[in-house]
């Protein structure tokens, strides 16, 4: 398992729906997907990692601000879960988006290592997700057409 402190000063974080990728001076890039920091990739030498950064952090706020909805669902998966949990909480939406009281049964009252969310809060997160799935829908058949 990768340590954050001895790569030096962390430049920046990207959040994805259930991993981010921390961005070092050193030019190493740690990716955490709920079980801890592990190295990804080192930039290669003589490219600036801060500028691969910025690049991909562009990259990042484009896409979200073109999907709105999703990024609506992410940042809602995130304030009920932290990304240790979330892992856990959207793969029992994308089986159960449809039924917020199974959700709730698989993330919120299972054996271990459960979410702490209400019945609400589940339910506005299935909403969110099946919007973001109409939004993905009609994005691709937009690129399609």
């Amino acid at each position: 398992m990768a340590s954050l402190s001895k790569h030096g000063t962390e430049i920046g974080r990207i959040k994805y729906t259930t991993k981010v990728y921390a961005y070092f001076t050193d030019g190493k890039v740690l990716l955490n997907q709920g079980f801890g920091w592990k190295l990804k990739y080192k930039v290669k030498d003589g490219i600036n990692p801060r500028d691969v950064y910025e690049k991909q952090l562009a990259k990042h706020d484009d896409f979200e601000r073109s999907r709105p909805a999703l990024a609506a669902y992410r940042k809602e998966l995130h304030a009920i879960a932290g990304m240790g949990k979330a892992w856990k909480l959207h793969a029992a939406v994308q089986v159960l988006d449809n039924d917020p009281d199974g959700v709730w049964s698989e993330a919120c009252d299972g054996y271990g290592d459960n979410v702490h969310a209400d019945i609400d809060e589940v339910s506005n997160l299935c909403i969110l997700y099946s919007a973001a799935m109409l939004e993905s829908k009609a994005a691709k058949e937009k690129a399609i057409a």
